[in-house]
């Protein structure tokens, strides 16, 4: 908490401080313009796309275990939806509304679940596996406002966020004991809590009326969210913008409702040396409890960030070059606060403005990724479309360990 005020204070003081002047890192086509766009992908950190499309799947345990060493498995996902309006009269006067749907989510699997599997149990010896997650779905609306006060570029960005599901981080356990007598018994269970903006119970009773609906548009209103961004942007010559930015959590959304599940499983070997007489025995059992629903409220941020970004233009309008760095907190004002860093590096080359081609390395919400994509620019019409390999691992994120695709249309005058 203390950290977090700290780090807010040198935002504001920042913004007072520095001595900057005007500069527009992105470019602006249309007066007028309308949008929409849509982002989807997933990713591993181990499991290429050449080891899966093979006539025969063969996965090396042992080897994967080995590659993993000192990390987790790392399973995510990421889905977004956008739509705006924007005014671009002048650099005195830029307006974007905007609203939209944004989801991700983040799993890992401590290295120990695999080195259990290749290499089996060790005698009087007990070992706990970690598995940890979590997830969020937000909806979105707000503006950015960009105007010019004497050499100053100025943008400022409120946003109202309504927090539609949360997975706060959980600690899934696996353990396993083995002893000299031929004992060997392993245990895991999956304690997860889904908070939510409305009762699930009512949705998994395909309670779906009026009334039902009504409670979720009101829910929705009282339990909206709220944050703040702002950005500073100076000139220095022709060629180089430099950006300082932060969004600052003020509000948080709130979940009322939150369902509770447990997944569950036991394996357990008596006299494991009489499988060579068939004098052993074994049960196993596994399941998952009846959903426990209750109203409990949770309030949700969105990360924290501050940052610097630039735009670079060596060779004229035609060739950009965009790098970006950022400190994050995911859960700020919590005790599930987490600090990360993110990077960006764009380079963006364009034919006349009409034709052109973006390639893009970072790493963001811990994930490495690199996408590559096309546009199109009639004047009235843009399309913008590109695909994207990523991962949780820089090396292997290359290699096509998960993917992700991004299209969008723009259109005005």
């Amino acid at each position: 908490m203390n950290k977090m005020k700290k780090t807010t204070i040198f935002c504001f003081l920042s913004f007072i401080f520095i001595s900057l002047s005007s500069g527009e890192i992105n470019r602006y086509n249309r007066k007028i313009e309308f949008g929409v766009e849509a982002e989807g992908g997933f990713s591993n950190n181990y499991i290429k796309a050449t080891d899966i499309l093979v006539k025969d799947l063969v996965i090396d345990i042992t080897e994967l275990a080995d590659d993993l060493y000192g990390k987790d498995f790392v399973v995510d996902f990421n889905a977004e939806a956008k739509t705006w309006f924007a005014l671009n009269f002048s650099e005195k006067f830029r307006l974007n509304c905007f609203w939209g749907v944004d989801a991700s989510g983040y799993s890992a699997i401590s290295q120990s679940l695999f080195d259990l599997l290749c290499k089996g149990f060790e005698v009087n010896s007990n070992e706990t596996i970690d598995i940890k997650m979590f997830g969020d779905v937000y909806a979105l609306s707000g503006f950015t406002f960009k105007t010019k006060i004497k050499d100053y570029g100025l943008h400022l960005t409120p946003v109202l966020f309504t927090p539609l599901f949360h997975i706060n981080e959980t600690k899934a356990t696996a353990s396993y004991t083995s002893t000299e007598d031929g004992l060997i018994r392993a245990e895991a269970e999956i304690p997860l809590n889904v908070y939510s903006i409305v009762d699930l119970d009512g949705i998994e009773d395909n309670v779906k009326d009026s009334a039902f609906v009504q409670d979720m548009v009101s829910e929705i209103i009282k339990n909206t969210g709220f944050d703040f961004s702002a950005e500073i942007e100076r000139p220095f010559g022709n060629s180089l913008d430099l950006g300082l930015f932060t969004r600052i959590p003020v509000v948080p959304g709130r979940l009322k409702y939150k369902a509770y599940k447990r997944y569950w499983g036991v394996f357990e070997q008596q006299n494991a040396l009489g499988l060579l007489n068939e004098t052993n025995s074994y049960t196993k059992e596994y399941g998952d409890d009846d959903a426990v629903y209750s109203k409990t409220t949770k309030t949700v941020h969105r990360p924290f960030i501050l940052g610097l970004e630039g735009a670079w233009r060596p060779f004229g309008k035609w060739c950009t070059i965009q790098p970006k760095v950022n400190l994050a907190v995911r859960n700020p004002y919590s005790g599930e606060a987490e600090i990360y860093g993110e990077y960006s590096l764009e380079a963006d080359l364009r034919i006349l403005n009409i034709i052109g081609l973006k390639a893009v390395t970072a790493y963001e919400n811990l994930i490495y990724k690199h996408s590559l994509g096309f546009m199109l620019n009639t004047r009235i019409l843009e399309i913008d479309a590109g695909v994207q390999v990523r991962g949780a691992d820089f090396e292997r994120s290359f290699g096509v360990t998960g993917l992700a695709a991004y299209a969008g249309v723009k259109f005005g005058f």
